[in-house]
């Protein structure tokens, strides 16, 4: 199936879109991909958004602006494709299905007993309408309704990505992204999980100082210095003493433990904070990697990178891109892969990578109404 997948990150930065021929299962062909900048009145939305669902106490109704978001996302994902698809001379009707994301404004983990809550605005429906296309989307409520973590969701297409490259393993595919990710690949299985942020924290720290929205390579948190004792309270919250699978919302950490800080010095330590986790979550797993594999915006950090390669010799690090992967195209291509899983029916969520007690399908299929109404005759 020809596939058109779409991802919209916490970092609230743009619209990744990928296109994918796929069965779902072992067949991956690549097409174009692009990222295209989310509008700021969109941004502007969705910030809001995000600040209200933060507020929103279990039980009662969703707050106003949630439709006001889901339109300006569904009209801000149909004016990024109808560009992209325009520039790489492909339409809408080229496509068997749109698989989307959406954007997620809220995430509490499963606690105590208590399922836990996931948000990803979108309109399924009028993104169908407006395309002619069938939509999947809603990809992690079924897994949040049957108790687990809903997170992280792309280890399914990470192992089919390494199967297809034929890659040695134990091997752990890193996602650097508003919050860290890891799938670890071996002979157990998968396991994967949330580690703690990545970019997030950093990012919202440049945007705080007006130095723009994220540190170039790392460059300026190169020339800080490390405040141990800040990054040990970091690592003194009760998401490291949880047992994986686990997941985190972008804004389960915030930045208040560096605000005496100077500039570099905050963005070295949050800097090394996301070490620390990544490598508290790779030990979680048990495992010793022999490759590492970065993808997400994060691997274009280099201080970063360099001290994920210091800490996990004498494993082999390398880019996604030396895997002739496209690292900046994964999650979009993620969602497109998922979306012909889900119309399969086949699993996209395991006991090992969100917690569920069995391999578990999602997503929520919406047919254009001309489809809909072929049907029914």
């Amino acid at each position: 199936m020809k596939v058109l997948g779409f991802m919209t990150g916490t970092s609230l930065d743009g619209v990744d879109m990928a296109v994918l021929e796929t069965d779902g299962e072992t067949q991956v062909a690549f097409g174009p991909w692009a990222e295209l900048p989310m509008p700021t009145a969109t941004r502007d939305i969705l910030e809001a958004t995000i600040q209200a669902a933060l507020k929103w106490p279990r039980g009662e109704a969703e707050p106003a602006i949630f439709d006001e978001a889901r339109r300006a996302i569904v009209e801000c994902h149909f004016q990024a494709a109808s560009d992209f698809l325009e520039r790489n001379s492909l339409s809408f009707a080229d496509f068997d299905v749109l698989g989307v994301h959406g954007q997620t404004v809220l995430h509490e983990r499963p606690k105590g007993g208590v399922k836990g809550r996931t948000v990803q605005l979108f309109d399924g429906q009028v993104f169908a309408d407006l395309t002619g296309v069938p939509v999947v989307c809603d990809f992690r409520q079924a897994d949040i309704e049957a108790g687990g973590e809903a997170a992280p969701l792309m280890p399914v297409y990470h192992q089919a990505l390494v199967e297809n490259a034929g890659l040695d393993l134990p091997l752990v595919v890193i996602n650097l992204g508003g919050v860290a990710n890891i799938t670890m690949i071996s002979d157990r299985g998968l396991v994967a999980m949330d580690t703690g942020p990545a970019n997030g924290l950093m990012d919202q720290w440049m945007r705080q100082h007006g130095r723009g929205d994220f540190d170039h390579e790392g460059r300026m948190a190169a020339t800080g210095k490390v405040h141990d004792n800040i990054v040990a309270q970091y690592m003194a919250h009760e998401f490291f003493n949880a047992a994986a699978p686990k997941s985190l919302d972008r804004y389960d950490f915030t930045l208040q433990a560096i605000e005496g800080l100077s500039f570099e010095d905050g963005l070295a330590t949050l800097s090394a904070f996301t070490l620390q986790s990544l490598l508290a979550g790779i030990d979680l797993t048990g495992v010793k990697p022999k490759t590492v594999i970065l993808a997400g915006g994060g691997r274009h950090n280099r201080h970063l990178v360099e001290q994920i390669k210091v800490a996990l010799a004498p494993a082999e690090v390398r880019l996604a891109e030396d895997l002739n992967w496209r690292g900046g195209a994964l999650e979009a291509e993620g969602f497109a892969y998922m979306a012909v899983r889900s119309l399969k029916g086949l699993p996209i969520s395991f006991p090992g990578t969100t917690g569920v007690k069995m391999p578990l399908t999602g997503g929520r299929v919406s047919y254009p109404k001309a489809r809909r109404q072929s049907l029914a005759g």
